[in-house]
């Protein structure tokens, strides 16, 4: 795994040192002061300087226990990771049904404004440091894309979807799709053109369109 740079501060001021405890009042208030400037300023002029402003702490309190910029930002959002939808598709219906509300709930996280805001910064923050990238793959697209496919593969089972289909690869279209329209600021994302991408989908997945 790649490491991110060091910023020159000395490697022990980069991380906790034996003796020096981390305050959770100054932990919590760095974290605050993340995510409220996200939402003012976006993740481009977001800097260290300007979070321990808000925060009320010293830069070196802030690089003692993260190594980045990137690093603060992710903690920053899975701090908070309860407002997301992060629930993979549910055993509840015909699969059809089951990954419809699943994509219809992901697709309101990134409609939300401040949730919208915090997925740009995250996504801005993994494209610069590949360790940040890593830790919020694991996070969040790795269980919606495992629990997905696993979810397909259960429709196969039951005769549902076409057994040699790229179950990755259709996960991939419908993640990477709404990342796109967060992304991009695009501002036409709706339900109806959720379920324009999934009608083309689901449909090249259903057991009757194999070719004979």
């Amino acid at each position: 795994m790649s490491q991110p740079s060091k910023h020159p501060l000395t490697s022990d001021d980069a991380r906790p040192t034996p003796g020096r405890k981390r305050s959770e009042a100054s932990r919590l208030a760095i974290l605050a002061a993340t995510r409220e400037l996200i939402g003012e300023q976006g993740y481009e002029k977001l800097s260290i300087g300007g979070i321990a402003a808000r925060a009320g702490v010293g830069k070196d309190t802030i690089y003692r226990w993260w190594p980045s910029k990137g690093m603060v930002v992710a903690d920053a959002v899975m701090e908070e990771a309860q407002p997301f939808h992060l629930a993979p598709p549910a055993h509840a219906g015909s699969v059809d049904e089951d990954v419809r509300n699943w994509a219809h709930a992901l697709a309101r996280d990134f409609v939300d404004p401040t949730r919208v805001d915090r997925i740009r910064a995250v996504t801005s923050a993994a494209s610069e440091d590949p360790a940040t990238a890593e830790r919020l793959y694991e996070r969040f697209t790795q269980v919606q894309r495992t629990g997905f496919i696993d979810r397909l593969r259960a429709a196969a089972e039951a005769g549902e979807v076409r057994p040699d289909a790229d179950f990755g690869a259709v996960a991939d279209a419908i993640i990477g799709s709404l990342m796109y329209w967060a992304t991009a600021r695009r501002s036409d994302l709706t339900i109806e053109s959720v379920d324009s991408l999934l009608d083309v989908l689901l449909r090249g997945l259903r057991a009757d369109s194999a070719v004979s």
